[in-house]
């Protein structure tokens, strides 16, 4: 028998997942008689670890300076392990009386730590991240859990709290509380607390659990098998780009019209390498031959589906036929294969497909899904770092502060850089709309935009380089960042940076205007017109 599709999927993440850190005030220390239950034993978890072939650190911090290293450290971590009760030694001087104890160290210095890796000020970083909080206190994992919950995540609702998993997670992230090992002697305690403490030995296997019922989808896969193949190739890749061509690349800049293309051209250089790797270790075909039949029989329940009272029987068998077929042309595959079911009901499932792969319970949250892969298909600033300037370009979107209406620059690129500092230019626009049908963008929002084909709806719009950056750059204004044109005055019109659109997209977009200014439109003999060749 196959594997299931977890377990492919815990292949994947297994090879993928290569650094787990540590932090913990009593590692590195010798044992003591006061505390033993919270005794760290780093040599242990890092062979436990070495044994899996994962790299393993272990940070003992001292002082303030070191839990803020330590944040620049987990942020780079595939995995965060986390005590809970961290305490810095105590320094008194010689002669002087001992200092009051500390307030209440349990979970400070943690929690900081949590909302350093997730959060960038008041916004997520929108990374998935498993943090473990492994405590020697095994009798206040629930209260530990409802505590991070609240100063971390203000007991949020975009955020699941299990007290009795001691866990919160989105789909994005999560928190697990767990114990370190240690003997039980009363009964009762030893069967509440026992499943929920974790020995050193039993750590990995834990991490890899939990890291793959987080990444377990088709998706997450195909991007953990691509990053897996980077890393195994990134000495590859840095011996293709060598210092010795260091020449030839300045050779080929300093003849060139526009210099600055030669740094464009390195973007696409490493983009082609980066693909070029995928293709050749194979991603797609793994994706496609070993992981989407699994996924099929583990994620999709057999069950009736229903529309317009018209009911079909969905079959493991029925999906794997359709996304196995040959016939290029799609009604012909969806008429051959479902060949028994209503036409009204076979003609929704081919207008909504994303339904045929959805399971009932799920089915109120399919043009969510949709948008999703919508926006990761068209939006190229998904990836844009949070405090970069957005640049106006072609493709960028905008939206007048003065109206509901939307923009996209169809300018080329090359006539939006180089502007001479102090210097206006004129931008071209397209206007579009907001649609509740058909449309051609949809914003980060959810807001579906139409263009506007008329030839003559095109937009210009005059915007001053105030800088030597050579580019019309957006500023901030309060949580809105502004491209600000030529005239300022509050009654003038300004517009706010939406979004930038994938270089194609936005290439048929102009391609579909120009097609309108390219029409013929003439009277002439109609006995001619229909003898034209």
């Amino acid at each position: 028998m196959s594997d299931t599709f977890f377990e492919k999927s815990k292949e994947i993440s297994n090879d993928y997942i290569q650094s787990i850190v540590f932090l913990d005030d009593r590692a590195y220390r010798s044992k003591d008689n006061e505390s033993p239950n919270h005794d760290f034993d780093a040599l242990k978890i890092t062979q436990a670890f070495a044994k899996e072939n994962k790299i393993c650190a272990v940070y003992n911090p001292e002082s303030d300076s070191d839990i803020e290293n330590f944040k620049s450290i987990a942020n780079k971590s595939d995995v965060i392990i986390l005590d809970w009760q961290i305490v810095f030694p105590q320094s008194v001087e010689e002669g002087s009386e001992e200092e009051d104890a500390p307030d209440d160290p349990r979970g400070i210095y943690t929690k900081g730590i949590i909302k350093s890796i997730l959060f960038e000020g008041e916004n997520t970083k929108n990374s998935l991240k498993l943090i473990i909080v492994y405590t020697g206190d095994y009798t206040i994992l629930e209260s530990i859990t409802e505590d991070i919950y609240k100063d971390v995540f203000n007991s949020s609702d975009m955020y699941i709290l299990d007290k009795k998993d001691c866990s919160i997670q989105s789909s994005k992230i999560k928190i697990l509380v767990r114990a370190k090992k240690t003997e039980i002697n009363n009964d009762s305690n030893k069967e509440k607390y026992d499943s929920q403490m974790i020995s050193y030995e039993s750590m990995p296997s834990l991490v890899l659990d939990e890291f793959t019922k987080m990444t377990s989808g088709l998706l997450p896969n195909f991007a953990l098998m691509s990053l897996t193949a980077l890393r195994k190739n990134s000495s590859k890749i840095l011996g293709l780009f060598s210092k010795e061509m260091d020449g030839a690349y300045l050779g080929h800049k300093a003849t060139i019209p526009k210099q600055e293309d030669g740094e464009d051209l390195l973007i696409e250089l490493f983009g082609d390498s980066v693909k070029d790797l995928l293709y050749y270790s194979k991603v797609n075909e793994n994706l496609r031959n070993d992981l989407i039949e699994p996924w099929i029989d583990e994620k999709i329940v057999e069950e009736d589906f229903e529309f317009s009272k018209h009911k079909f029987k969905r079959s493991h068998n029925t999906l794997k036929s359709i996304l196995k077929s040959g016939d290029e042309v799609v009604k012909n595959r969806f008429n051959t294969i479902l060949s028994d079911i209503n036409p009204q009901m076979k003609n929704h499932l081919m207008q909504n497909p994303i339904k045929i792969f959805t399971n009932n319970s799920d089915l109120e949250k399919v043009t969510d899904y949709d948008k999703n892969f919508c926006k990761l298909t068209h939006h190229k600033s998904l990836f844009i770092p949070k405090n970069t300037e957005p640049k106006l370009t072609l493709g960028t979107l905008i939206k007048s502060n003065k109206t509901d209406t939307y923009y996209i620059c169809i300018q080329q690129k090359c006539d939006t850089v180089r502007i001479p500092k102090d210097n206006e230019r004129k931008f071209l626009f397209i206007p579009l709309s907001i649609s509740d049908d058909k449309f051609d963008i949809l914003t980060p929002d959810g807001t579906k935009l139409k263009k506007n084909k008329d030839s003559y709806a095109i937009r210009t719009i005059k915007f001053v380089c105030n800088d030597e950056s050579g580019v019309i750059a957006a500023v901030k204004d309060d949580d809105k960042l502004i491209f600000k044109q030529k005239y300022t005055t509050p009654t003038d019109e300004q517009f706010e940076w939406i979004l930038d659109l994938k270089d194609l997209h936005s290439q048929r977009i102009i391609i579909d205007y120009t097609s309108q200014l390219s029409r013929v439109g003439l009277d002439e003999s109609e006995w001619h017109r229909k003898q034209l060749s």
